[in-house]
């Protein structure tokens, strides 16, 4: 084998060797988004009053955290990974055996791009995600707050100024969505069906809210052969 082809076999393997450190970076990058949306949700908390059962924010608002976070993670991601890699012998050998001999980073320069390419798009993402976090809903018992903007504040709702619910199930990038529209007297909306998880155990109560409230039910945008697991929600009037 010559050498121009053997230099170009041992690329090839170096290459499929690294992509072995996609797997548990991509875990990582979830548990850290994971983590980053339970704690605003829990910063959306303390700013809603005492007795709220349902906080969140609307789908484009969440979209507009999501995505940010899902992004910052990425070189945190492989950060973590690297770093573990390296406090095993057998594993840093098997990733790094040829990275000084063909010119490849090394450990520490790797490292020391990711953090910093690490740091710059965190402090970019960061305003992105706070801003997009302040705006939120807050449901209790006895009233709604819901804030469109982050510029706008919380406005206070009682649940009879609730005038429709309209539903959704689609299918789009491969997956169903389902949606669950509060729609207000003034013509606010929002969906609540973001975090589907924490609406679906707030369900009664909102139920329970919505009782002896005058608004109309519209179910018609549902697809027959809507697959999210939470579908009977969006199917029948509360």
């Amino acid at each position: 084998m010559s050498k121009s082809k053997r230099q170009a076999f041992v690329r090839r393997t170096k290459s499929a060797r690294n992509l072995l450190l996609i797997v548990p970076a991509f875990a990582i990058m979830a548990v850290i988004s994971i983590a980053a949306g339970w704690l605003i949700q829990q910063l959306q908390s303390l700013r809603c009053p005492s007795g709220t059962f349902l906080v969140g924010s609307g789908g484009v608002a969440s979209i507009c955290q999501i995505i940010p976070i899902y992004i910052a993670s990425i070189g945190f991601g492989f950060l973590i990974v690297n770093w573990l890699s390296q406090l095993m012998p057998p594993v840093r050998e098997f990733f790094d055996r040829d990275a000084l001999r063909h010119g490849v980073p090394g450990y520490q320069k790797a490292q020391q791009g990711l953090l910093r390419f690490s740091v710059i798009i965190s402090a970019i993402a960061l305003p992105m995600i706070v801003a997009a976090s302040l705006s939120q809903y807050c449901m209790l018992s006895g009233a709604i707050f819901y804030q469109p903007w982050p510029w706008t504040g919380l406005k206070h709702y009682a649940w009879h100024d609730v005038t429709k619910i309209e539903t959704r199930c689609h299918f789009s990038k491969g997956k169903w969505n389902g949606s669950f529209f509060l729609i207000m007297n003034d013509g606010s909306n929002f969906d609540i069906m973001a975090w589907p998880g924490a609406s679906v155990r707030a369900y009664p109560e909102i139920v329970s809210a919505l009782k002896n409230v005058n608004f109309s039910f519209d179910s018609t945008n549902v697809r027959p052969d809507c697959e999210v697991w939470y579908v009977d929600l969006l199917t029948r009037r509360p």
